[in-house]
């Protein structure tokens, strides 16, 4: 296959249902970054990859040229950094959950570099909760950098540092389904995490996500399908698990009964009618929040703190994750990032 493909030969490729190579992968990505693609095409291109499915090999190709072409205002921490960034678009418009997740798990002594970013094909992505409850987004980027270190957690909105990327968002919102884009947000963090846990919104997705994070060259990882269709891990039922760990994969399941206690429907974790995503977010991590919230960032947690490597135990780091959560430290945790991005000196 030649990367010379036109761009009308390579979607008849796709059409065909069959995989692009590492080449042509990366000049279909090259095509997007330089504006060689139509809005119509660009539609036809998402459309078509999403029908037929992503391989581990197209996603590791397309998020390596992204990478490379995303520069670092300063050298990379040289820390074991944990994301828990996911795919979304399950439609289940539950409360951020991926992100309470980071909160506690760094309450906890995990360093996270949380990517995110608004909403493409869901009502409130990780970056809207953020900023409604006062995270400024759009501070120096040496700052957001050095906040792992200094705060031990930081966030970094996707568009910030993926500039290129911009002029496709209205066209995503527009189509309102899950694209490739929604498979590359977890993979392109600019701090190039050791670790991650990858909630997908389908279980289709469980194993070419796990590829493309072992050909990435992942420490360890955890790919996760929620029970009841979530891209995390439920309280509802048998959530689907891949173990990416010593350049193999390794299929499991969780479920929250497996720690004694009870399955709750995940109705429980919508956002209902008169509430918001930040007063939820907010509750949950000062730990005054509902007993299934709770425990749902805990089981989470739970997963971050094996790609960790500080607890493999899962049942234990469930507890030690509902431990910090009771006593508030998350929210703190929360603040205190929010006060050091928002501030003109460093601690």
């Amino acid at each position: 296959m030649s990367s010379n493909f036109s761009n009308v030969e390579i979607l008849n490729i796709l059409l065909e249902g069959k995989n692009l190579d590492e080449s042509t992968s990366r000049s279909l990505m090259k095509r997007w970054l330089n504006d060689e693609i139509s809005d119509v095409q660009t539609g036809a291109f998402l459309s078509a990859l999403r029908a037929k499915g992503c391989s581990g090999d197209e996603l590791c190709s397309m998020a390596q040229e992204l990478l490379n072409v995303c520069e670092l205002p300063l050298a990379r921490p040289k820390l074991f950094m944990v994301d828990t960034c996911g795919t979304g678009g399950d439609g289940a418009n539950t409360f951020n959950i991926s992100t309470a997740v980071a909160f506690v798990a760094s309450s906890c002594g995990v360093k996270i570099a949380k990517h995110g970013n608004k909403s493409a094909s869901g009502k409130v992505g990780s970056a809207d909760v953020l900023l409604n409850l006062g995270l400024n987004l759009n501070c120096p980027l040496d700052k957001v950098i050095s906040a792992v270190n200094e705060i031990g957690i930081t966030f970094l909105f996707a568009p910030v540092w993926h500039k290129s990327l911009i002029k496709l968002a209205p066209l995503r919102k527009a189509l309102g389904i899950r694209t490739v884009f929604n498979q590359l947000g977890p993979l392109v963090n600019p701090l190039r995490p050791n670790a991650q846990v990858l909630g997908v919104a389908s279980d289709d997705l469980l194993e070419p996500m796990g590829s493309a994070l072992l050909k990435m060259g992942m420490n360890r990882a955890i790919v996760v399908h929620g029970s009841g269709g979530l891209d995390e891990a439920s309280l509802q039922g048998d959530n689907k698990l891949v173990f990416v760990e010593n350049g193999e994969l390794r299929f499991s399941k969780i479920n929250i009964s497996d720690f004694h206690h009870e399955n709750v429907s995940n109705d429980q974790l919508v956002v209902p009618e008169g509430v918001t995503n930040e007063e939820i977010l907010k509750s949950t991590l000062d730990g005054s929040g509902q007993k299934s919230h709770k425990e749902v960032v805990a089981l989470n947690t739970a997963l971050v703190f094996w790609v960790a490597g500080i607890e493999d135990d899962l049942f234990k780091g469930f507890n030690k994750a509902l431990f910090s959560i009771n006593h508030g430290n998350p929210w703190k945790n929360f603040l205190l990032l929010k006060n050091y991005l928002s501030s003109n000196e460093l601690i």
